[in-house]
């Protein structure tokens, strides 16, 4: 061979030992493609349904109820004797209390009851076993598509039966004991299929609301038994927390929302995950930042993420509480500080406090016991008045 073509010959001959030691090239399986689909999806998802995935409190279930079994047809000599087919399993709802979130319920996107047995002979056949679901206390149930409420399972051991099953088909020996007017073989009933949203929100009597980094977490730690992580940055708290506070003259269940931020209720930071968890709290601590420059600002950003959201949030009632009033450049201008906020807000329950020095804080769990119990007596009343109102209604 020529010299000027050895080098272009060799490049052939390795690119052609090296094709067939690999072997030719295979189009991705199906399986491969669409584990590709689901990381792409996944890449392109918005950060606000990440956050709710991660979260763990709403979840899509399809459920199937269990068909039922075959009646057989059988004679004794010249009487039908045929059995029933068994009853399709139900597809149930259990408000387990051990549990406080959905995740279990992670990955498992179907729930199917089991077929009844087919008659055998002049023997029935058996039911089916019922499949159970549990489900935290406080879990709403939807339906998916149309968004129409299935039911609430709130307190443990609760039932709710979402998916009945198929009965069991009619044998002609039970045909044959009715009026001979009704003589006839009913066949098995078929299984009930739906696809549900579970979505969960945690019950608390006190929800601490306000910005990334204001001392939310800190509160919950001093004033309660519970140990949320705290840090000096943003965005410590990633998922709520809840503390049973035992002063101030009886208990109270502490809820510590994650920071919001501006659009919080289009799903920015932390966002609409937790706005839903705040909704059903009789009182909110609305906690301002005391080094914040702006105190009047965040303190209005907050109260305009919470009506946006839901007007019935808004309208819940607030103490103000301004945190780090033992830093000595907070405490320099606290009155103005306070001055500020009580300029912007509908009411004078505004407190500075520090827990870390205990500044106040027996004094806010005070407070707070008894601003509860006027709110419960308050809820109570118009509950007791709506309830009237509707009864006067039916009789009219």
């Amino acid at each position: 061979l020529h010299a000027t073509t050895m080098p272009h010959f060799l490049l052939s001959l390795s690119l052609s030992i090296l094709a067939h030691v690999l072997g030719p090239s295979r189009p991705p399986s199906a399986s491969a493609r669409a584990a590709a689909r689901r990381a792409t999806a996944l890449r392109a998802a918005e950060p606000a349904e990440e956050l709710d995935r991660m979260f763990f409190d709403r979840a899509e279930l399809f459920v199937r109820s269990g068909a039922g079994g075959v009646g057989a047809v059988s004679m004794n000599g010249q009487r039908p004797v045929g059995g029933n087919g068994g009853a399709g399993g139900d597809v149930v709802l259990l408000c387990d209390g051990s549990l406080n979130t959905l995740g279990h319920l992670r990955g498992r996107a179907s729930v199917r009851g089991d077929r009844g047995d087919d008659a055998r002979g002049k023997e029935s056949g058996r039911s089916a076993r019922e499949a159970i679901v549990r489900v935290p206390p406080n879990c709403r149930v939807s339906e998916l598509e149309s968004g129409d409420a299935v039911g609430e399972l709130r307190e443990p051991g609760e039932r709710l039966l979402i998916a009945a099953g198929g009965q069991g088909g009619e044998g002609n020996g039970d045909g044959y004991r009715r009026t001979r007017d009704s003589r006839r073989n009913y066949p098995p009933g078929g299984s009930t299929r739906a696809r549900l949203l579970l979505s969960m929100t945690l019950v608390a009597d006190v929800g601490l609301i306000g910005h990334p980094n204001a001392g939310k977490s800190t509160l919950l730690r001093a004033a309660t038994r519970a140990r949320p992580k705290v840090a000096d940055y943003p965005f410590t708290t990633l998922v709520p927390n809840l503390g049973v506070c035992e002063g101030g003259g009886g208990a109270m269940l502490w809820l510590d929302i994650p920071g919001l931020l501006e659009g919080a209720h289009e799903g920015r930071g932390l966002g609409r995950a937790f706005l839903r968890h705040v909704e059903r709290c009789r009182l909110l601590l609305h906690l301002v930042d005391g080094e914040s420059a702006e105190p009047a600002a965040e303190y209005l950003a907050i109260n305009r993420e919470l009506q946006l959201y839901s007007p019935r949030l808004a309208a819940t009632p607030q103490v103000v509480l301004v945190s780090k009033a033992e830093l000595p450049h907070v405490a320099e201008r606290i009155n103005e500080t306070v001055a500020a906020i009580r300029a912007v807000a509908p009411h004078g329950r505004i407190l500075p406090f520090s827990a870390h020095s205990g500044l106040n804080v027996q004094q806010l769990m005070q407070r707070t016991h008894a601003l509860l119990r006027q709110v419960q007596h308050q809820q109570a009343q118009e509950a007791e008045a709506e309830a009237e109102e509707a009864e006067a209604e039916a009789e009219a």
